[in-house]
């Protein structure tokens, strides 16, 4: 009786391990999943070398490249002239580059050439200026904020010095409508300290580049020597032209792009930031997320893209503050605020309909 007893419960046991066995799942060998494709994106500029306006944008895609964000592999492709414009940008496109970015204005019409002859082939994307082509994404910014705060601080340090009414000086890149945004907000910035100032209390000189300091430091020294206490410097990397006038002359400057102070030369105050690094990471965000959405994107204070160096930001550097005193900084901070609110709004007119 015991044997049958261990004999049933034996084969109960192999018939439930049996049942066990029928209901398993046999093994599924999963297949390796596929590596993710990397795209290509192609940086079209003019050659970059210390332009902040392109060092940013390039040591933004270094940064997001090496952080992996994306599957992604880039190139810098420089222009050395302006018939290398349409040549890079087209053999970008016919090379396999999946994004076309380009910075700077020069691009704007080969660009459009291109993208109207492929329209599908890659997606586009240009930085400061307006390609009318609608399969082309453009950034534009809102230089006029900036410079408005730069004529506060310049308008409050002259004040300060004893000479309220200037002259206020300028050394620009090139005249003409395409610059008019900065020298209108610089001037709008001035005329708010001082309500009484006229275009004669101004002084605007042009370098016609964005390379030639020794030209930069020359229009600086004369109107040093016309009695400018400030000098808004806006040529790129001509202003470190200006910059040394500072030095030599003792006058107050800005810087452009970037920030440009320096412990080594006092008399640089502040910059007129533009943060094209930033812009360059959302065109990068939104090629990958959803695509590049063409159209017109105008960017200002109060996207965080442009701004003034100690007013906007804290800088890289201590703050000249027995001259950008404590009180100018909020007297600029305020005018952002109110930039920012749109209790202020900077609308840009035709320069030859411009009066003061």
């Amino acid at each position: 009786m015991q044997r049958k007893r261990v004999l049933l419960i034996s084969a109960l046991v192999l018939v439930v391990a049996l049942a066990g066995c029928s209901k398993a799942k046999p093994a599924v060998s999963e297949a390796p999943a596929k590596p993710q494709e990397i795209k290509k994106v192609a940086v079209i500029c003019d050659p970059v070398g210390v332009n902040p306006f392109l060092t940013q944008v390039v040591n933004k895609m270094a940064e997001m490249k090496k952080a992996n964000t994306y599957a992604m592999d880039y190139s810098v492709i420089e222009c050395a002239d302006d018939s290398s414009w349409a040549e890079n940008i087209r053999a970008s496109v016919e090379e396999g580059y999946s994004l076309i970015l380009v910075v700077g204005w020069q691009g704007a019409d080969p660009l459009n050439a291109v993208a109207t002859q492929f329209p599908d082939k890659a997606q586009y994307a240009i930085i400061d200026t307006v390609c009318d082509n609608p399969k082309v994404k453009s950034y534009i910014f809102k230089p006029q904020e900036a410079a408005y705060l730069i004529g506060v601080i310049a308008a409050s340090v002259s004040k300060d010095a004893g000479k309220p009414n200037g002259p206020f000086g300028g050394v620009h890149a090139n005249p003409g409508q395409g610059s008019f945004e900065w020298r209108y907000g610089y001037i709008q910035g001035v005329k708010s300290v001082n309500p009484s100032v006229t275009m004669a209390n101004f002084l605007f000189n042009y370098t016609k580049s964005y390379t030639d300091a020794p030209i930069a430091k020359e229009l600086a020294l004369q109107q040093a020597a016309q009695g400018c206490v400030f000098i808004n410097a806006a040529s790129a990397v001509a202003d470190y032209g200006t910059f040394e006038a500072a030095a030599e002359k003792k006058f107050y400057t800005s810087g452009q792009d970037s920030d440009m102070t320096s412990p080594s030369n006092p008399y640089i105050l502040t910059t007129q930031v533009k943060y094209t690094g930033i812009v360059a990471e959302l065109i990068v965000d939104e090629f990958f997320k959803t695509g590049i959405q063409p159209g017109v994107v105008s960017l200002g204070l109060k996207e965080g893209v442009v701004g003034a160096t100690y007013i906007t930001d804290d800088g890289v550097n201590p703050r000249n503050t027995a001259v950008l005193t404590d009180r100018i900084v909020q007297l600029a901070r305020d005018a952002a605020n109110k930039i920012k609110s749109g209790e202020l709004i900077i609308e840009v007119p035709i320069e030859k309909d411009f009066k003061l």
